[in-house]
């Protein structure tokens, strides 16, 4: 179990560590319906998160601003307050665009693997680290390695440790 996570459990919204906003306009995909039906049950086990799924108005209101979004979606965008707060210059946060994976078990793996990273960290850890090291890889021996990481375990546990 995460440290404290009693004291996550009682937390009010404002003392989690972590904002997880989801950018789901509602795309008809395979990857989309999968996290949609799962949310719930992801979401259930996240003690230290403040989770926002943003409305259709809300979701365009940010294409409006950022229209390389557009067709990524779903996204999950996570903020790391602790960082954000101790105005860290690096490390407050990352986003994954679901939307852009092909296949529905890679998605799901890399979604519970995310989850697991956020559940898994320590007060003044750097959340990205973990992300840079295994999404980040660059190229088709990277896109490999990450495939074979996810592939070993359900929660990615060899990638993280």
């Amino acid at each position: 179990m995460a440290p404290n996570a009693e004291a996550y459990r009682t937390a009010a919204p404002q003392d989690r560590r972590f904002d997880i906003f989801i950018v789901d306009v509602g795309w008809h995909s395979p990857v989309a319906d999968v996290l949609r039906k799962n949310l719930e049950t992801c979401m259930k086990y996240q003690l230290m998160t403040n989770t926002y799924l943003l409305s259709r108005e809300q979701c365009a209101a940010m294409f409006r601003e950022h229209p390389s979004m557009i067709g990524t979606e779903p996204s999950l965008i996570i903020i790391d307050r602790e960082a954000y707060a101790a105005r860290r210059a690096q490390g407050f946060g990352f986003k994954v665009n679901l939307g852009m994976i092909r296949d529905v078990g890679t998605a799901n793996n890399l979604l519970k693997w995310i989850l697991g990273v956020l559940a898994e960290q320590k007060p003044g850890s750097d959340v990205t680290v973990p992300i840079r090291t295994v999404i980040h890889k660059e190229g088709i021996r990277g896109a490999i390695s990450i495939a074979a990481d996810l592939a070993r375990s359900p929660m990615g546990e060899t990638a993280v440790h």
